[in-house]
């Protein structure tokens, strides 16, 4: 079940455990990032694989915004999701001319630095969390789960992993979200882990399964499966042609009138997403009246 998040309660409902293929879904943001290098590609590609299993943990309205900021501040990862399995993410204009997007020879590490943070925002229009953690694993899903053990004081276990069949092509990608529920003791949690890194198999090919099938797989790894319910996960921006008029009333109209004079097109590009779009002469001349 590709792009569908599966929420299940195991070992008698003291644990919540949530794991998706979410390989389109990354895909589908790889190939709008297409100057990015690999350092960059699993940067991204992690950050939204968390975050597509964040979405199931959302109700109603609620939403989860996450930006990372890397030691030199002006660079930053960006990823947002909904309730609604809506996610995206994105990075920052400054990291994606930096020096780290021209060489393979830097690690994530690096770009983190000893000065990373992670900044949290969750919840609906009326009522909002921020929560703002450093990094100490500076390898963005530890850190993520660090986040959870310390503004939230719950124990968490994450797992995402991205195989590249190519540059900006991934040959599978998969997310395990574990928070022990209150009551459950606190071991369980790295039993968890220790059963995904000794299983990673059976996440990469989570999507062959459904049903009653998926549930008995479980159980041959975990203890009181129960299979609660299933949340799709899909890329969307929500940009537009007309949003982003904006950026041409922005030029001047000395700019606007020579592009109409030679009979151009105008392009504008999301910087979220990647999508470009173009104004052709009536575009321009609306602007005019």
């Amino acid at each position: 079940m590709e792009n569908t998040v599966v929420k299940t309660l195991i070992y008698n409902k003291q644990v919540r455990l949530l794991f998706v293929d979410n390989t389109r879904l990354i895909n589908n943001i790889l190939r709008l990032n297409k100057e990015t290098n690999d350092m960059l590609n699993h940067a991204l590609g992690k950050t939204v694989s968390v975050m597509s299993l964040l979405a199931a943990t959302l109700k109603g309205d609620q939403r989860i915004s996450l930006q990372m900021m890397m030691s030199d501040r002006k660079y930053k990862i960006f990823a947002d999701a909904d309730a609604s399995g809506n996610v995206r993410g994105y990075l920052s204009g400054e990291l994606r001319k930096s020096p780290y997007n021209r060489t393979n020879k830097i690690s994530l590490d690096q770009l983190v630095g000893q000065k990373g943070t992670i900044r949290v925002i969750k919840g609906s229009a009326m009522n909002q969390f921020t929560g703002i953690i450093d990094m100490p694993h500076r390898n963005i899903v530890d850190d993520i789960s660090h986040y959870f053990v310390q503004s939230e004081q719950t124990p968490t276990y994450i797992k995402a992993d991205i195989t590249f069949e190519s540059k900006h092509v991934a040959l599978f990608s998969y997310a395990v979200f574990a928070q022990l529920l209150p009551g459950a003791p606190p071991e369980l949690i790295e039993e968890i882990a220790h059963i995904v890194n000794r299983n990673q198999q059976f996440f990469t090919d989570g999507n062959k399964y459904s049903g009653n099938h998926l549930e008995a797989k479980l159980s041959e790894l975990f203890k009181d499966v129960k299979i609660i319910g299933y949340s799709p996960v899909q890329f969307f921006c929500g940009c537009s042609k007309e949003m982003l008029y904006g950026m041409i009333r922005a030029l001047s109209r000395e700019e606007l009138k020579q592009a109409m004079n030679k009979k151009e097109h105008v392009g504008t590009m999301c910087h979220i997403c990647g999508r470009t779009y173009n104004y052709d002469q009536t575009d321009l001349q609306s602007l005019f009246r």
